[in-house]
């Protein structure tokens, strides 16, 4: 295949990833929710990682061999650049985790979030400790590597979105919302699909020169559909502005007469179903976050629910 064909596979593929990029903004913007802010995150750390690892390495490469430098070196090259993008990935894959919670109006654990880094500094490390040894290997070698980099990358990817369909699987059974809990198996489950075509698209790249470029057109442009769909969710369950259903307040009077709530946790209450966190809550009341806690724990006391998720969905549905 043509020089000039592999350049023009190469834009197309950028450019797609960075229209994923625009769209991800738009929808930030238009929605200010902080699970689309996490989205658009997101997609930007999966771009980043696309353009500077998959995308740099296939150039460092070229320009290498245009230079008829050691084939050795060209390998080593290509797995420094590889590795230094590697943090973008996990960076990605944990705003993705960040961006499925919000949606239930909750966080990520905190021993989640700490066992997640922890295990993505001791690959880095691992990985970076046998790049540093590449060296010493023969050309023979290089190729072996090659092949468990790529095993390697098919497993934590696989690893991580079936982990993620799992969660999503058994958390979803705690939302009464049905329009929510059908999104989110909806969402879940094209992201399992792209899962799939990533890997049947890597374990393929040696077959042909073409299939290199149909991985990284995949990995950075099949977001658009998921944004698109999740743009569509939106406009019909939130609105442009975000705000509540038109029915809410009078909902939530209802609510707050049945549970004897005060006027200062009905506040809470408001904020809490239009998806904020307890620190956006305490900006928005400009009261303490231990005070917002504490509203909290007696509004959860009052009604009986254990979470947010529970909370929010008791007043939509009254």
């Amino acid at each position: 295949m043509g020089q000039s064909w592999n350049i023009i596979f190469l834009l197309t593929a950028l450019i797609a990833g960075a229209i994923g990029v625009f769209f991800s903004f738009q929808l930030m913007k238009r929605f200010r929710e902080n699970y689309t802010n996490s989205y658009f995150y997101y997609i930007v750390f999966l771009y980043i990682f696309g353009v500077y690892s998959l995308a740099g390495s296939g150039i460092l490469q070229y320009t290498l061999n245009r230079m008829e430098v050691n084939e050795q070196v060209i390998h080593a090259a290509r797995f420094y650049t590889l590795l230094l993008g590697v943090p973008f990935l996990f960076l990605s894959k944990f705003m993705l985790f960040k961006f499925i919670a919000e949606i239930w109006g909750t966080r990520l654990p905190v021993i989640f979030t700490a066992s997640y880094f922890l295990a993505g500094i001791s690959l880095f490390v691992t990985y970076g400790i046998m790049i540093v040894r590449l060296s010493r290997f023969q050309l023979g070698e290089y190729e072996q590597l090659v092949t468990y980099h790529r095993i390697a990358f098919i497993a934590i990817m696989a690893l991580i979105y079936l982990s993620l369909f799992t969660w999503v699987t058994i958390r979803s059974t705690q939302i009464v919302d049905h329009s929510r809990k059908r999104f989110l198996k909806v969402f879940i489950s094209w992201y399992l699909l792209y899962m799939l075509f990533i890997i049947g698209a890597f374990a393929l790249i040696p077959i042909h020169p073409l299939v290199p470029f149909i991985f990284l057109f995949l990995f950075l442009s099949w977001h658009l559909v998921p944004i698109l769909f999740l743009n569509l969710y939106l406009e019909k369950n939130r609105g442009p502005s975000s705000a509540l259903q038109d029915d809410f307040e009078s909902r939530l009077i209802a609510f707050v007469s049945d549970y004897e709530i005060s006027p200062r946790e009905q506040e809470v209450i408001r904020l809490i179903c239009k998806g904020m966190s307890n620190q956006d809550i305490s900006d928005e009341l400009f009261i303490s976050l231990q005070t917002v806690k504490d509203h909290i724990h007696r509004i959860f006391l009052k009604t009986g629910v254990k979470n947010r998720v529970q909370l929010t969905n008791i007043i939509r549905t009254k």
